[in-house]
């Protein structure tokens, strides 16, 4: 992968060309040893990309996350790990937790959740039309172990009023530490949001996304989360 500009020089190496060549030669090491063991895991990618390519695909083609490159994904991982690894203990020693789900979740036609919009900005689940949805679940178990649970019908970390929504949490709620559930991508944008406004966080990232923006809108495609793992980060021990 080249350098993304080059920069013109007057007398030899500089500091910022070193640097660009240190980070260069990182990404290098990091495509050819850690990408490769992710194979398993990106089953796929590489028919999907050949799809996004020749346009094959009911999507939105200007949107970002669908160019997201297999090295990125990796690199995704690794850096939400890292920083769920730096943020735990602040977030167990919130008293109120708060998880926000992927509107993805809802299906592509959004009819399989029935979502109230709350005066926070984010939407609460009240119904559901299907018989096995884990956020109907986590919904219910929220209200029944006092945790709260919104789903957010828009892109969570983009939308203008994303700091609103923010605000009336902290209004709402005092110190709170938040579960986002979302895919990779998301997750690593809107992780930079997050920890600027210093709310300790939880990032889990989907088992599979439902997303019209990758599978094409008339495509019923289920989403699916880890359910236990976010039970788990609320230290509950539900038995099933």
């Amino acid at each position: 992968m080249p350098l993304p500009y080059k920069i013109s020089e007057k007398s030899g190496s500089n500091d910022l060309t070193e640097y660009l060549t240190v980070v260069h030669q990182a990404q290098q090491v990091f495509d050819s040893a850690v990408v490769p063991l992710l194979d398993g895991f990106l089953q796929g990618f590489e028919s999907y990309m050949n799809a996004v390519s020749n346009r094959q695909l009911d999507i939105n083609y200007l949107n970002p996350i669908i160019h997201t490159q297999k090295n990125e994904y990796a690199l995704y991982m690794l850096l939400i790990e890292y920083s769920n690894q730096i943020m735990k203990s602040a977030f167990e020693a919130t008293s109120t937790k708060v998880v926000v789900l992927p509107r993805c979740l809802t299906g592509p036609n959004f009819d399989l959740l029935k979502v109230k919009r709350t005066k926070i900005g984010w939407h609460r689940i009240i119904g559901c039309n299907t018989s096995n949805n884990s956020g109907w679940k986590l919904s219910e178990l929220g209200r029944q172990y006092n945790f709260e649970v919104f789903i957010t019908m828009g892109n969570r970390f983009k939308e203008p009023n994303f700091l609103r929504v923010f605000r009336n949490l902290h209004k709402k709620f005092g110190h709170f530490g938040l579960i986002a559930v979302a895919c990779l991508p998301e997750l690593a944008m809107g992780r930079t949001y997050i920890m600027e406004m210093g709310i300790p966080t939880q990032a889990v990232p989907l088992f599979f996304s439902g997303c019209a923006k990758w599978h094409g809108s008339t495509q019923a495609v289920p989403t699916r989360f880890p359910l236990n793992y976010v039970l788990q980060l609320l230290q509950l021990d539900i038995k099933k």
